[in-house]
């Protein structure tokens, strides 16, 4: 009975996107190196967002207007609601990521007067509308959400970017040790032996 030829040694059992072999055993330390790298960013990056993502109360905008249309829930990652408002300087649309208070904006009808202190929004379009991430937020003179509300929620999401980032600091560091024990192993980041076509023909991955 006729028996295919088996895979080059030097590759994993592996087929790619265009049917090619995948990667050697002896690029594992590069790529390893590579996921160390992109997990250490992660756990710089993401305390780093948070931290820049809180604001002074004394730096905050002050916004007011009517409301043009009933606010609308987003959902690009995470839900977030979107009140559209009619300013002074134009329209202006207003995002809150704190949903404990998500019945009463819900609630609000257009041509409702609403005055919130916002900062520049990270999460919105980009379109013809000022675009604002609100800290406090009034309905009629009526307090929806207060900035302590908004502080209080920006400071569990740092607590929960900082746990994020610690078990992305512990993975990277450990791709790392791995990656340069293999290094050590095998003398080279990479497999210096291109794969030739004589083993691209031979390749089978049935067998």
């Amino acid at each position: 009975m006729f028996n295919a030829p088996s895979p080059s040694p030097r590759r994993w059992p592996y087929i790619g996107r265009y049917g090619k072999p995948g990667i050697s055993r002896r690029d594992l330390p590069y790529t390893l190196l590579v996921i160390a790298i992109i997990f250490g960013f992660g756990a710089l990056y993401l305390p780093l967002m948070g931290w820049f993502r809180m604001t002074k109360e004394s730096d905050l905008k002050s916004v007011a207007g009517s409301v043009r249309q009933a606010p609308t829930l987003l959902r690009p990652i995470s839900p977030i609601i979107c009140i559209r408002v009619e300013t002074d300087h134009g329209p202006a649309n207003i995002f809150e990521e704190d949903l404990s208070h998500s019945r009463e904006i819900m609630n609000l009808k257009p041509g409702d007067y609403v005055t919130a202190r916002v900062t520049l929004s990270p999460v919105g379009n980009v379109s013809e509308s000022d675009e604002y991430h609100v800290w406090e937020l009034k309905h009629d003179g009526v307090t929806i959400e207060s900035y302590q509300d908004a502080y209080l929620y920006g400071s569990r999401e740092l607590e929960q970017y900082k746990t994020t980032a610690l078990w992305l600091g512990l993975a990277a560091s450990i791709c790392l040790m791995v990656a340069l024990a293999l290094r050590m192993h095998f003398g080279a980041w990479v497999d210096p032996t291109p794969l030739d076509s004589a083993d691209a023909a031979d390749y089978d991955p049935r067998s």
